[in-house]
């Protein structure tokens, strides 16, 4: 089974509820984890989230006026070192946030499922 981190901020829970939901109509065979709870600041918690991201074939971040709330630098970080592949998602494109810093050598595309289903067969084949 395909394994893809999803990163996004606690305030967008209902986007990766949102990805959940349109992988399981499409009948892909994937699962989906993240960490609900942002504490970087935590050793125990860097290390789980750095335990589960590398366990992952992929990452997705969702992209939302929210994200630069903070929290996600610690995971992008983690699925780098490991050179995941990774794809940004605008999860509104008529109120875009700010692409974090992190993410700027990876794709970034508006939300449709066709992008978002392609990158995981691809990182399922990877």
């Amino acid at each position: 089974m395909t394994r893809v981190f999803v990163i996004c901020v606690p305030e967008d829970s209902r986007l990766f509820d949102r990805l959940v939901e349109q992988a399981r109509a499409a009948k892909l065979a994937v699962e989906f984890d993240r960490m609900q709870v942002k504490e970087p600041w935590v050793p125990a918690w860097k290390g789980q989230a750095r335990t589960r991201i590398f366990k992952c074939n992929g990452v997705i971040v969702l992209i939302s006026k929210n994200t630069n709330k903070g929290g996600l630098a610690w995971e992008l970080e983690c699925a780098r070192a490991v050179d995941l592949p990774t794809l940004g998602v605008h999860a509104d494109k008529l109120d875009k946030g700010a692409v974090p810093q992190e993410l700027l050598d990876w794709p970034v595309v508006e939300w449709n499922w066709p992008d978002i289903a392609r990158f995981i067969h691809s990182v399922a084949k990877g």
